[in-house]
């Protein structure tokens, strides 16, 4: 089983890790996906990540169908495939009916007459056999209704490509996944339960026997998107999960229509089904987390100390699960709203300029109880006599602290040369007003709120780097 890493949606600002996503480069990490809801795009973010990497394959879990025509999905595919030297995984996927009609403004139609249509128009492109003429359901290419011009032609991609580029679908429906397993070369399920394999075996069987050629498991990549919540508490981990459990099963979609709820119901929770959603829809979007059963967050997340997670793990090493994509959540985020894992603008100048200066450093993310310098050094792996500064700066105004560790000094003119702000050290007063720490403390600014985790030796260490620095989250919180 491989491990791919998933970006995940924006909030209201949008910031990448890119320390992380280049470790997992390193590591050998198979690949990394990015994703779309009605914020940021899924292509401008896996572009810029395939930019800062060099092995890991790069994917998106999910360029969403209605939001593009297929012949733009298509050479889009060619183009970052190209970009990235052979490496981009085409996910795709239909979205939902609030979304399609609601964001997008396109009916929502039939899932999977559309789909079937877009796929076979999408690898048309990639093949180039002929100038591309298509008459379907959904798409005429080119297009001759009632309003046409009548000065369309047909016509053949300028741009040569391979035309073997990996199609991933999304699809948790019997049908969808069918449909999956019948025409695409891998599947990307949410919320899927390594215990439940058998509710999908039917729609796998059906999708490859349609199929023909022997296609089976042995030649199709199962690739789930599992939460991955590290921490102490594994209860506290479960909790961080459940919000977004709730809003997808209990508020995506309408009564009577929401994918996410029918799947909860097959996995045999059908009474917490019917109360998460009735909670949710009557604006209880709390009672509606708290209603998620630990059980439900334990089958389809991978929660609490590396220890349980560990142990836990072969669970999805013999589910038939080929491709784990780990989505990464800072204990605390709230589901889709930033939450306290968002960093602050000013931080990723900061985070900008460290890397400038020729240093290369992880998050460091300390325990909100973390009062003293001993807590600090513990927490990056060094001796209290190894933190060569930590210096507390306001960024326009605003606090941050940076831990600079050994020989990587940062000082006001360094940053003030580097940070697009203007930078100088923050004086007592404004270091206990902000933060109820005294100057000689260790104050967790980096983040709009407290974001309590736990942090290893491994993860935290700083170190000059002499190769091409990566862009750091700076030992800042």
């Amino acid at each position: 089983m491989r491990l791919g890493l998933n970006l995940g949606y924006s909030g209201s600002s949008l910031g990448i890790d890119l320390t992380m996503v280049q470790e997992a480069d390193r590591l050998g990490y198979h690949s990394v996906w990015s994703a779309e809801a009605y914020g940021s795009d899924a292509v401008t973010p896996i572009t810029w990540v395939a930019a800062h990497t060099t092995r890991i394959k790069i994917g998106t879990a999910i360029m969403q169908i209605p939001a593009r025509t297929p012949t733009l999905t298509a050479t889009t595919a060619l183009t970052l495939d190209q970009l990235s030297g052979g490496r981009f995984l085409l996910g795709l996927g239909v979205s939902g009916p609030q979304v399609v009609e609601g964001w997008h403004g396109v009916a929502f139609g039939k899932p999977l007459a559309r789909t079937r249509e877009y796929v076979e128009i999408v690898r048309a492109v990639w093949r180039r056999e002929k100038a591309l003429e298509f008459t379907g359901t959904y798409y005429q290419i080119p297009y001759a209704g009632a309003d046409a011009t009548g000065l369309g032609k047909p016509l053949r991609s300028i741009l040569h490509g391979r035309d073997d580029i990996p199609v991933y679908l999304a699809a948790i429906g019997p049908k969808n996944v069918a449909l999956a397993a019948e025409i695409a070369d891998g599947w990307l399920p949410v919320f899927f339960s390594p215990e439940r394999m058998s509710v999908w075996k039917e729609s796998l069987e059906s999708g490859f026997g349609a199929a023909g050629g022997g296609k089976s498991l042995a030649r199709f990549d199962v690739a789930p998107t599992v939460p991955v919540v590290i921490g102490p508490d594994a209860q506290a981990c479960r909790d961080a999960i459940k919000p977004r459990l709730a809003l997808y099963v209990g508020g995506m979609g309408a009564r009577g229509r929401n994918f996410y709820n029918d799947l909860v119901r097959r996995y045999g929770y059908e009474d917490a089904a019917v109360a998460i959603q009735n909670l949710y829809l009557a604006g209880k979007k709390q009672e509606a987390a708290a209603a998620v059963p630990d059980a439900l967050v334990d089958e389809v997340a991978l929660c609490g100390p590396r220890e349980r997670i560990a142990e836990r793990l072969s669970r999805w090493t013999g589910s038939g699960v080929t491709t784990l994509i780990c989505g990464m959540t800072r204990r605390g985020r709230g589901a889709g709203d930033g939450g306290a894992g968002a960093l602050k603008p000013a931080v990723e100048r900061v985070q900008s300029a460290i890397a400038a200066l020729g240093l290369r450093s992880a998050v460091i993310e300390l325990a909100v109880d973390a009062r003293t310098s001993q807590q600090a050094a513990d927490a990056l792996g060094v001796t209290v006599g190894q933190i060569a500064k930590s210096l507390v700066f306001t960024v326009n105004g605003r606090p941050l602290m940076v831990i600079a560790s050994g020989a990587n000094r940062v000082d006001e003119a360094k940053l003030g040369r580097l940070a697009d702000g203007k930078v100088r050290r923050a004086s007592p007063e404004t270091v206990k007003q902000a933060t109820g720490y005294t100057i000689g403390g260790v104050p967790p600014l980096g983040h709009v709120a407290p974001c309590p985790s736990t942090s290893t030796r491994t993860s935290c260490s700083t170190r000059r780097s002499t190769e091409r620095p990566a862009r750091p989250n700076a030992c800042s919180r």
